[in-house]
C-alpha cells in the first residue's frame, strides 16, 4: 500500500511554555499522591478539580477543540512532560510503567475533558492507557505493534460504543524520525467524492471485520464480522455534518459497486491527509468521529529506542452498567456488543 498524495501540512500546534511545562510537572508529582485504581481515581471530584488545574492554554485548547473541532479534525499539543522513560520494552504486552507514572497521569488528566478514559476487556486486558510499540513479529501486521504502512482507520470499528476521540502521546520517537501519523477528514474528503458514491456509502452496505488487536490468537477465518453499517452517516441535530466508520484493512462492501466506492473514499482520504511527525511530549488528539487515522512505515531495531507512543480512548458521558466489567467503571466487557 502507498499514499496517493503528498500529505498537506497546513497545521499549526499548541506548544507549552516552559512555566507551562514546569506547571505541569507540579500537577502530575501531586496526582501520583491520588488513592485507587486509576479506573476508579478517574471518576472522583478530587480527580477532576485537578484536571481543572491544567494550564489554562492547555485546556482551553482542549475544550475549544472538544466543541467545534476543526475541519481537520486535529489537535497537536508540543512541550509536555512525559516523566522518566525506560527502555522500549521488545514484547506485546509489557507493562513497565504503571498507572502512576507521569505519562499514565498526563493522559487522564488529558481526557478528563474530553469525558474520561474507557477501555475495552478484549483490547489490551481491558487497560486504559496502552503502550505502543514495534514488536518483531508482528512487523507485517496492520497492528499498533506493526511497522508497515497502517491504512487509514476509524478507532474500534467494530464496535458499538467506539471512543469519541483517540488520544497519542508520545515518549520516543523512532531512530530515523521515518514514523508519521496519518490523519484525514470526512469533511475535507467528502466533496471530492460523487453524489452517487456519497449516498451509495450511507447505505447499510458494509460489514467490518473484528479488528487483530482484539482478536489475537485467533485465525482469520474466525474473527468476528459486525453487522451491515453505513461509512457515512450524518452527525446529530446538535452536532452536525458528515461522520464516519471504516477501516480499509478489515471493512469491505457486501457488492463490488459497494466495495469500490469505499476505495474512492480511502483515495480521497489520501488526497486530503495530513502526516505528523511526533517527538517526545508531543500529543496527538483526533476526533474519532469525522477522522481516519494510519501510520506510515519505519524502520525499528528492537534495541531498545524504538518509537514509544501511549494511546488512550477518550469517551463523554456515561457508560451503562450491563454493557461494563464492573459497575460504576469505565471498561466494556466482551459482552458489550450486543448489548451496546
Amino acid at each position: 500500500m502507498t499514499t496517493y498524495a503528498e500529505p498537506r501540512a497546513d497545521l499549526a500546534a499548541l506548544t507549552l511554555e516552559p512555566a507551562e511545562t514546569a506547571l505541569l510537572d507540579e500537577l502530575l508529582r501531586d496526582a501520583t499522591q491520588l488513592p485507587g485504581p486509576l479506573e476508579e481515581m478517574i471518576q472522583t471530584q478530587v480527580f477532576a478539580s485537578f484536571a481543572g488545574r491544567l494550564p489554562a492554554r492547555l485546556r482551553a485548547g482542549i475544550e475549544s477543540f472538544r466543541d467545534t473541532p476543526p475541519d481537520h479534525g486535529l489537535l497537536v499539543v508540543r512541550g509536555l512532560p512525559v516523566g522518566d522513560i525506560p527502555a522500549t520494552p521488545a514484547a506485546y504486552g509489557a507493562n513497565v510503567l504503571g498507572e502512576r507514572h507521569a505519562s499514565s497521569l498526563l493522559v487522564a488528566l488529558v481526557a478528563h475533558p474530553l469525558g474520561g478514559l474507557i477501555g475495552y476487556e478484549d483490547e489490551k486486558s481491558g487497560a486504559l492507557v496502552h503502550d505502543v510499540y514495534p514488536v518483531s513479529g508482528d512487523a507485517a501486521k496492520p497492528l499498533n505493534s506493526g511497522s508497515t504502512l497502517f491504512d487509514f482507520h476509524t478507532e474500534n470499528v467494530h464496535h458499538p460504543v467506539r471512543p469519541s476521540h483517540l488520544g497519542l502521546l508520545c515518549l520516543r520517537a523512532d531512530h530515523d524520525r521515518q514514523a508519521a501519523t496519518m490523519v484525514a477528514s470526512v469533511r475535507e474528503a467528502e466533496p471530492l467524492l460523487t453524489a452517487a458514491d456519497r449516498e451509495l456509502l450511507r447505505t447499510d452496505r458494509y460489514r467490518s471485520r473484528f479488528p487483530l488487536s482484539f482478536t489475537r490468537g485467533l485465525a482469520e477465518d474466525e474473527r468476528p464480522v459486525t453487522e451491515p453499517h453505513p461509512v457515512l452517516v450524518d452527525g446529530p441535530a446538535d452536532s452536525p455534518g458528515t461522520r464516519v466508520r471504516f477501516n480499509m484493512h478489515n471493512t469491505f462492501g457486501t457488492d463490488p459497486q459497494a466495495q469500490a466506492a469505499l476505495e474512492r473514499l480511502n483515495r480521497a482520504m489520501h488526497t486530503v491527509h495530513r502526516a505528523v511527525r511526533a517527538d517526545r511530549g508531543d500529543l496527538l488528539l483526533v476526533d474519532n468521529r469525522i477522522v481516519v487515522h494510519g501510520r506510515s512505515d519505519f524502520t525499528p531495531r528492537y534495541d531498545g529506542n524504538d518509537r514509544w507512543l501511549r494511546r488512550f480512548y477518550p469517551y463523554p458521558g456515561e457508560l451503562r452498567a450491563d454493557v461494563l466489567v464492573r459497575a460504576g467503571g469505565r471498561v466494556l466487557s466482551k459482552d458489550s456488543y450486543a448489548r451496546a
